[in-house]
């Protein structure tokens, strides 16, 4: 398979990002994209989940998807921030593709019937990334977003954009090591490294 040049642009500084909590589409495995299904029961307890631990630091900034799934993720494990909405941060579209089963996707590089392609959503979604991460200082941005932001973020920074979707609401830790990126689940023990 050819895979598209990474041709973009993507400031090497650390990040958290979390994807937003579980919706039924993603229970039942079907692609969301541009649609709006809410959280579920299930998604408002896993961002409740995380609240604590992310409760432990001082952020920078909450930068956020313009879809109500990651803006009410971004509420509940956020609450006492003020969210910034980047459209850049939205899901793909995935034309005649939505509401089908995942399983018909097909490759992450093939542009859906009528939808958008991975290449220039990961353009915009690299520029949305510029925006977030353009002015920060001793503590770190979080973005919420979707499962294909996410894919893009690990394609941009070296890492496999077919391998598992990142899991709903689960803070993930992006930071630059020497040339390239490194990226684990944040943990108390992390929150205290960077907030050292």
């Amino acid at each position: 398979m050819i895979y598209p040049a990474k041709t973009f642009d993507f400031p090497k500084v650390p990040f958290v990002f979390i994807r937003h909590g579980e919706t039924d589409a993603n229970k039942a495995e079907i692609i969301a994209g541009s649609s709006e299904p809410p959280l579920n029961n299930a998604g408002r307890e896993q961002a409740r989940a995380i609240a604590p631990l992310m409760a432990m630091a001082k952020w920078q900034a909450v930068y956020v998807s313009p879809q109500d799934r990651a803006r009410k993720t971004a509420e509940l494990v956020l609450p006492d921030y003020d969210l910034h909405i980047l459209d850049g941060l939205r899901e793909r579209h995935w034309g005649d593709l939505e509401g089908r089963p995942i399983a018909e996707a097909g490759s992450r590089f093939d542009t859906p019937p009528n939808g958008e392609g991975f290449d220039a959503m990961c353009q915009r979604v690299s520029f949305a990334m510029q925006t977030a991460l353009a002015e920060v200082s001793d503590r770190l941005t979080v973005v919420v977003a979707h499962s294909g932001v996410g894919r893009c973020i690990l394609y941009m920074t070296g890492f496999d954009a077919e391998g598992p979707r990142i899991a709903n609401a689960t803070p993930i830790l992006f930071r630059p090591v020497g040339t390239g990126w490194e990226y684990e689940n944040l943990t108390e023990d992390l929150i205290r490294e960077i907030s050292a």
